[in-house]
């Protein structure tokens, strides 16, 4: 059977689905349409995208009925198929998985319960394919609702003594004749173990379990191997207890023990454990937790998954397990036993030395009411540690004498070897290293036949030497997990990284981000978010992690005070205000998935982050305001013509408001100048100004381009990419000759400009903006919606405030001046010291300018370059062209006449800069003479009144 497009399982010439169960040949599956993301998914989605090895995931979605339970599956499978995470219902998983495990191995699952079906086979399931691979698999099933479906919460998202409210309670069943004999076997195999005949109880172990089986006495058998792979795991041969376990759960599954099913699971974790294999036994454990409905399988699960993060030195996490597991009377004293032994381990690796000598007490008194050896051995194992991190050697070296005993007696060698591992670290720390090298010579010999994680320890302490030991205290199991504080002194812990990656980078940016990538590990956070509302409105400016974006940061800034720490509530978001000194910066808001708690120093340590980066983002602002002041700075818009006054006096006005801008106006009248200018004009002057040319934006690239898109979205995106519309979130976006965008490309950005919000490609969820947007187009854009070419309701919600900039052939008075502007920069450019002249002026007043300013502005260049050093610019050296603007064309004489009056007025004019005064006195005639030979010719729109004019 093979795995096609993650979503079919062919066989031969048919193909499955795996969600729907709908079976089609495999030359007819064509190409997949699947549905978009819906914003529904969104906290389902983020499971995916920030799922963990060994944490499997149970999701709870609301549902009015099948149907539409039906459609949330069928788009919930689409968004896992996008994101790399196979699909599968659990009813076709049961009853593939043993042929499915080369496909799916090492692949996330998403498993999907059926609307109305019972939920055990899905927490069977959820168990299976953690047990198979510690991938973070998702398990999804629906309730009834009336609501509108939705997914709604985690399943068992806290592990609390809650849970373990409910017993389960196990009828009693009467067997056959035959069925009780293998039974009475069963407890003299069981003897046989207690006896230290461990060879022999294996034998009759294995034979019970055989008969009981061929009887289909399935939960007889079962719990006989189960009691097997106890012993096995005593016995040092976790592999072999691995696998007896797994008969276990098979056994159980064929009897419907699923309390029995759930327990040989943990038991299977537990082996694992001791191989070392701690991944996967974690993620055994969690799916235990989530799905097992009985107290001791759940109480068992819970004292392995502590044991478990112990030796992954997550001593917080594990005294959180422990203080949520009480045994529950239907454990084995062995077993009670072992989890009071985690617990103490665990308050010990916190710092906890009384709240660790209270259980052990507790233990002890337990195991001796129960009356069992290995009980006994294991309570005064933690007795043994307490005292040895008390520092009582006296009363230790006691109690180890008392644990050996026992342990020769219980026929226990390892619990006697853990002992001395215990022992040996309280000698080193007490500088005995004399006392201690016998017992290490005698653990070496015994590490060649050791299990893995024993091995392990041994081999570390051999290390370590005489010298070296006491740097950790023996608080965990096998001494080997050393305290990790909590609270006040993990986040004082915590300080001195914090300030040392703050000043290790002189780019403030870069400090920020790896200081936030810091706080996100220690905090677990799926995403930590730096909100500002300074010089603008409230924007993210630096964001650290994936997943949705948070959305109290404006709350944070406009109370001033931290915002989401009253409790859990629904909330999966915190933020906390950076606030240095008397001014508000911003604040830092962190998110977390649904399935993981807010931790405990996580508002302490975002206060601590707050004070070390306040400096920081203080300097990383300042640098920003005065980057956007450099990149929107523009100069003054050059020209004393009547039409320039009126696109300045726009400019002013629109930079005051904050709605939609349409620029219209030939190429090369600086449409883009006057852009800059409303920016530059306006409260957001201190964010950043971006621009793109929309007649360069090919289709295919434009949602990326202006949206950006996430990992995985398509082929080439193996990174998230920030569009425009985020990077100018807070500023303005110029998007010139917007009316080259196609139909497909204009509807894309019609919802983006109405609702300031858009969704990256491959995302499900939308993001909040704040965009300025500023339009530009050398067409007149009515004109365009009534050939058809563009939208006319994008053009409504562009087409707010509107600026017309007029060509440089309607205002040739501005051409000396704009022409000396040009000439002034191109020059210091090339060292050139000459000037032009009065011809040069006129000759270039006369010509027509198709190109507007920017042509001018590349003739000035031109005409720097072969200009001389030093001197006055002749009219010779200006371009060809330029100069046959002055050849007369007409035919007739009074056409002729007409024609040299007019530019005779218009060089007049451009040598006077545009005072008429000036001119008429240039020209020999009185002002009132100059104005009705304009008037004559019509040239008052061209010479129009300005400050010069008047006088």
């Amino acid at each position: 059977m093979t795995l096609l497009h993650d979503r079919y399982l062919a066989s031969h010439d048919r193909a499955c689905d795996l969600v729907t169960g709908e079976e089609r040949p495999v030359d007819q599956l064509g190409e997949l349409f699947e549905p978009l993301d819906d914003e529904r998914l969104a906290p389902v989605i983020e499971l995916f995208e920030q799922g963990r090895d060994g944490t499997p995931r149970w999701i709870v979605a609301e549902a009015r009925n099948g149907m539409q339970a039906a459609a949330l599956s069928r788009r919930t499978a689409a968004a896992a198929r996008r994101r790399g995470v196979v699909a599968v219902a659990v009813s076709l998983y049961q009853r593939w998985c043993d042929r499915l495990d080369e496909e799916l191995f090492d692949r996330t699952l998403l498993l999907i319960g059926g609307f109305g079906e019972a939920v055990a086979p899905a927490r069977a399931a959820l168990a299976t394919a953690a047990s198979v691979s510690p991938r973070p698999h998702v398990l999804l099933t629906f309730r009834t609702s009336t609501r509108g479906g939705s997914i709604v919460r985690e399943a068992r998202a806290v592990y609390g003594a809650s849970a373990l409210a409910r017993p389960v309670v196990t009828p009693e069943v009467s067997w056959p004749p035959d069925v009780e004999q293998h039974l009475r076997r069963g407890e003299r195999a069981a003897a046989f173990a207690r006896a230290g005949c461990h060879a022999a109880a294996e034998r009759l172990f294995r034979d019970v379990a055989g008969a009981l089986e061929r009887r289909r006495a399935c939960a007889p058998a079962a719990r006989t191997t189960l009691t097997l792979a106890a012993l096995l795991i005593e016995r040092g041969r976790p592999g072999a207890a691995e696998e007896r376990s797994r008969d276990a759960v098979r056994l159980a599954e064929a009897g419907q023990a699923a309390a029995l099913a759930s327990e040989a699971r943990a038991w299977e974790a537990w082996a694992r454990i001791d191989q070392g294999r701690l991944t996967e036994a974690e993620s055994i454990l969690r799916a235990v937790l989530l799905t097992a409905e009985a107290r001791g399988a759940r109480a068992w699960a819970a004292a392995g998954l502590a044991r478990c993060l112990l030796w992954q030195e997550r001593a917080d996490e594990a005294l959180a397990v422990a203080e949520s597991c009480d045994p529950p009377p239907d454990l084995s004293p062995a077993q009670a036993a072992s989890a009071g032994e985690v617990a103490v381990c665990a308050a010990l690796a916190a710092g906890h030395v009384f709240v660790a000598g209270q259980w052990s007490r507790r233990a002890v008194e337990a195991a001796a009411a129960s009356d069992d050896a290995l009980a006994a051995v294991i309570a005064h194992s933690a007795h043994l540690r307490v005292l040895c991190a008390a520092g009582d050697l006296a009363l230790a070296g006691a109690s180890l004498a008392a644990v050996l005993d026992l342990a020769r007696r219980a026929h226990a060698p390892l619990r006697a070897t853990w002992a001395r591992l215990v022992w040996l670290d309280a000698l080193r720390r007490a500088e005995r290293s004399q006392d201690a090298k016998p017992h290490a010579a005698r653990l070496a010999r015994v590490a060649g036949i050791a299990p893995p994680l024993l091995k392990r320890a041994i081999e570390a302490r051999l290390r370590q030497g005489s010298g070296e030991a006491n740097s950790r205290p023996a608080g965990a199991i096998g001494g080997e997990s050393g305290r990790t504080p909590d609270g006040f002194e993990a986040v004082s812990a915590l300080a001195p990284s914090l300030v040392h990656l703050s000043n290790e980078d002189a780019e403030d940016q870069v400090a920020i981000r790896r200081v936030l990538e810091r706080v996100s590990r220690e905090l677990n956070a799926g995403r930590i978010d730096l909100v500002s509302g300074a010089a603008g409105p409230v924007t993210t400016v630096l964001s650290v992690g994936s997943g949705v974006p948070t959305t109290v940061g404006r709350r944070v800034l406009e109370s001033g005070v931290a915002v989401g720490w009253d409790g859990p509530g629904e909330s999966r978001e915190a933020g906390m205000p950076v606030r240095p000194g008397v001014q508000l910066l911003g604040a830092l808001v962190g998110r977390w998935p649904l399935d993981r708690a807010i931790p405990g120093a996580a508002r302490a340590t975002l206060d601590l982050t707050a004070a070390i980066l306040g400096p920081r983002i203080e300097a990383a602002q300042l640098k920003a305001r005065h980057a956007a002041a450099a990149s929107a700075a523009v100069p003054e818009l050059v020209g004393l013509s009547a039409g320039m006054e009126e696109v300045r006096r726009a400019v002013a006005l629109a930079a005051r408001a904050p709605f939609a801008v349409v620029i219209e106006g030939e190429s090369g009248t600086g449409k883009e100048l006057v852009a800059r200018a409303i920016h530059q004009l306006g409260p957001r002057r201190d964010r950043r100004f971006c621009d793109v040319n929309c007649a360069a934006l090919p289709d295919e690239l434009l949602e990326s381009e202006l949206f950006g898109h996430a990992r995985g979205a398509f082929t080439g995106a193996v990174h998230d990419r920030v569009g425009l519309f985020e990077e100018a979130d807070g500023g303005t976006l110029f998007m010139d000759e917007v009316a080259e965008l196609s139909a497909r490309a204009q509807a894309k950005l019609l919802r983006v400009v109405q609702q300031q919000e858009l969704r990256r490609v491959g995302e499900s969820f939308t993001r909040a903006i704040d965009v300025r947007l500023i339009a530009a187009a050398n067409r007149d854009l009515h004109a365009e919606v009534d050939a058809g070419r563009f939208r006319h309701d994008l053009l409504y919600r562009l087409n707010v405030v509107r600026i017309r900039i007029p060509p440089l052939r309607d205002r040739p008075g501005d051409v000396a001046m704009l022409a000396q502007h040009f000439w002034m920069s191109v020059s210091a450019r090339v060292g050139s010291r000459a000037v032009l002249t009065p011809a040069v002026l006129a000759e270039l007043a006369r010509y027509p300018w198709p190109g507007n300013v920017r042509e001018l502005q590349n003739v000035m260049a031109a005409l720097a370059v072969v200009a001389p050093v030093r001197g006055r610019v002749a009219s010779s050296l200006l371009p060809a062209v330029i100069g046959a603007a002055s050849v007369v064309t007409a035919q007739r004489l009074d056409e002729a006449r007409d024609q040299f009056e007019r530019r005779f007025i218009d060089t007049a004019l451009a040598q006077a800069g545009g005072s008429r005064t000036r001119a008429a006195a240039a020209l020999g005639v009185s002002r009132q003479g100059l104005l009705k030979m304009m008037a004559r010719h019509r040239m008052s729109a061209c010479s129009a009144s300005s400050p010069g004019g008047s006088r």
